[in-house]
C-alpha cells in the first residue's frame, strides 16, 4: 500500500505540475520576424556618371563651328561598358527586381518553424499580372534563408526565381537568380557586402551553363570616406579575354578615372575631369 501512495503522489504532482505550463504560443515559436535584407543588397545602381554636357564637341567646318579641341573618349568608352551590363540585366530581372521591391509594402504571415511567408501580387511592365511568395526561414546561425516564388497569371506556376542567404544585421548576403521561368536556368550569382558606415560594395556574376561569359563580373563599390578623389566603382572581368576593366568616379563631382589594358594597351589610369573631358591623369 506504501508503495501504491508513493506512485499516487508523484501522479497528481505530476499533473499539477504540467497543469501550470501555458500551452505555448504559436506567433511566439516563430521567433522574431526576420527584416527584409535592404535594396542595395540586391539590385545594383547604374547611375552616377552617365550624364554630361558635350555641348561643343561638334567638328570644325567652313562656316564656323566650334571646332573639337577636347574628346570625351574615357568617359564615354566607360559608360559604355556599363550601360551593356545594365541593358542586360535590367531585361532579364525586371520581374525578380519588381517583386523584391513590392515585399517592402507587405506584411508576413509565420508558417511555423521560423519560416515567414510575404505573399502579394505584382504588375510586371508587360502588364501581366504576377503572385509573388516570399518565404524567409530564421536560421540558428544569425541567418536568414530566402526563397522568392513566383507565378504569372495566366502563365507558369510557382517558379523559384532567385534564393539567398543573408545576415541578420544586413551586413551580408548572397543570390542565386534563374531566368527563362517557363525552363528556369542558373543566371546571375549575387554577393553583397556592407561595411557598417564605410561603404559597401556587390558584384553580379554571370553564371549561365556553358555560356562563353559564365564567369564574368560587373563589381560595383562605394566608400563614405570624404578624403578619397574617388567614391564609386566598378570593376568589370571578361572571362573571354581575361581582361579587367576598371572605373573609378567621384559622385559629386563627376570625374573619373578607367583602366582597361585591352582598350588602352598599357596598365595607366586615364582621366575626365568634371565636364567629362579626357585630361591627364
Amino acid at each position: 500500500m506504501k508503495n501504491l501512495s508513493y506512485v499516487l503522489v508523484m501522479i497528481f504532482a505530476l499533473a499539477s505540475l504540467q497543469s501550470c505550463v501555458k500551452e505555448k504560443d504559436p506567433v511566439i515559436d516563430n521567433g522574431v520576424q526576420p527584416e527584409l535584407p535592404p535594396i542595395e543588397s540586391f539590385v545594383m545602381p547604374f547611375n552616377g556618371f552617365e550624364d554630361a554636357d558635350t555641348t561643343g564637341l561638334t567638328p570644325g567646318n567652313d562656316e564656323g563651328a566650334t571646332v573639337r579641341t577636347t574628346t570625351f573618349d574615357n568617359w564615354f568608352y566607360s559608360v559604355t561598358n556599363v550601360i551593356v551590363w545594365n541593358t542586360i540585366i535590367a531585361v532579364n530581372t525586371a520581374i525578380p527586381v519588381a517583386s523584391f521591391r513590392e515585399a517592402f509594402n507587405h506584411n508576413p504571415t509565420p508558417q511555423g518553424s521560423g519560416v515567414w511567408l510575404w505573399a502579394y501580387s505584382v504588375t510586371g511592365d508587360d502588364g501581366a499580372t504576377y503572385e509573388a511568395k516570399l518565404y524567409g526561414e530564421v536560421l540558428a546561425i544569425g541567418e536568414v534563408q530566402w526563397d522568392m516564388y513566383i507565378s504569372k497569371v495566366g502563365g507558369f506556376t510557382d517558379v523559384n526565381w532567385y534564393s539567398g542567404i543573408t545576415s541578420n544585421n544586413g551586413e551580408t548576403a548572397n543570390w542565386t537568380l534563374n531566368h527563362k521561368p517557363n525552363n528556369p536556368e542558373a543566371f546571375l550569382q549575387i554577393d553583397y557586402t556592407n561595411n557598417t558606415g564605410n561603404g559597401a560594395a556587390i558584384r553580379y556574376t554571370n553564371i549561365i551553363p556553358s555560356n562563353p561569359g559564365m564567369g564574368s563580373y560587373i563589381e560595383f563599390r562605394r566608400t563614405n570616406d570624404p578624403a578619397v578623389n574617388f567614391n564609386r566603382a566598378y570593376d568589370i572581368f571578361k572571362v573571354e579575354n581575361n581582361n579587367l576593366l576598371e572605373i573609378n568616379w567621384h559622385e559629386t563631382n563627376k570625374n573619373g578615372r578607367v583602366k582597361d589594358e585591352v582598350r588602352f594597351g598599357d596598365q595607366e589610369w586615364h582621366c575626365w575631369d568634371v565636364d567629362a573631358m579626357d585630361v591627364d591623369c
